[in-house]
């Protein structure tokens, strides 16, 4: 018997040692989450900070996110995420996406001092600052960001520098890099901006903010004007509170019966 149990504790802990899942598995998705999600619709945009293209599409996606959309905003009514593709043929690519898992740390630990969105439009804004670095070296480049940042967000460069060097990493940053562009490139994301619609790949990212807006009210259509998302929550909603309520009832009910 106690060979027999060695042998399932060895079986366990070789399967347990053996997940070497490819993509490899993240501890959280690599994905930044906002809005305040009443509507039911989910948007996950995926862009390259290194991209032109998605430089020049977030203004338009700001627009959208504040059109009025039901008694609200569309940021108000939808869930939105955020996630990166950092594509390898781009001039330094890694340098600014590097930073991101500190930041999405900081965003899940502590959501006040999250800057993951300004960050983005930071960068976006001074894109520049890396294309045209092409004849300065990776670590000059490196440099000069973490310095703006450091100016931008008040946070110490030294710290920042870290994130770009294996020993002092506390976030396991690079690695994290990698799990986010893997995470992508599973979802048959090859390129950038990419929009994913209540799980669907847009076959066409909208390229302005009216059509974020028809495209929006045509899925939200789908839901009877809300009212089937409506009713599926507040179903779930009445059976949670009612699910305790019954299991009470029916263990007095037993009782009952046991006493007789």
């Amino acid at each position: 018997m106690k060979a027999l149990s060695l042998l399932m504790i060895a079986a366990v802990g070789f399967a347990v040692a053996d997940f070497g899942n490819d993509p490899p598995v993240p501890g959280r998705r690599p994905v930044f989450y906002t809005g305040g999600a009443k509507s039911g619709v989910e948007i996950e945009i995926v862009y390259d900070l290194m991209c032109s293209d998605s430089a020049a599409a977030h203004p338009e996606v700001l627009q959208f996110l504040d059109m009025p959309f039901l008694n609200s905003n569309v940021k108000d009514q939808i869930q939105l995420s955020y996630t990166f593709l950092p594509l390898p043929y781009h001039h330094e690519v890694w340098v600014p996406h590097l930073l991101v898992p500190s930041i999405l740390d900081t965003c899940h630990t502590t959501p006040q001092s999250c800057i993951f969105e300004q960050y983005m439009q930071f960068w976006f804004e001074n894109i520049n600052v890396i294309i045209g670095e092409k004849d300065s070296s990776e670590k000059q480049i490196i440099q000069n960001w973490t310095k703006l940042v450091s100016e931008e967000f008040s946070i110490d460069q030294a710290k920042l520098l870290g994130y770009y060097s294996r020993g002092a990493d506390t976030s396991n940053s690079e690695m994290r890099t990698r799990y986010m562009y893997k995470y992508n490139a599973h979802h048959h994301v090859s390129g950038t901006p990419f929009a994913f619609v209540n799980g669907i790949l847009l076959s066409t990212f909208p390229e302005t903010a009216d059509d974020w807006m028809n495209m929006l009210s045509s899925v939200y259509e789908q839901t009877d004007g809300g009212f089937a998302y409506a009713w599926s929550y507040s179903y779930s909603l009445i059976l949670k509170k009612l699910l305790p309520f019954a299991l009470n009832l029916s263990m007095t009910f037993n009782s009952l019966l046991r006493w007789l």
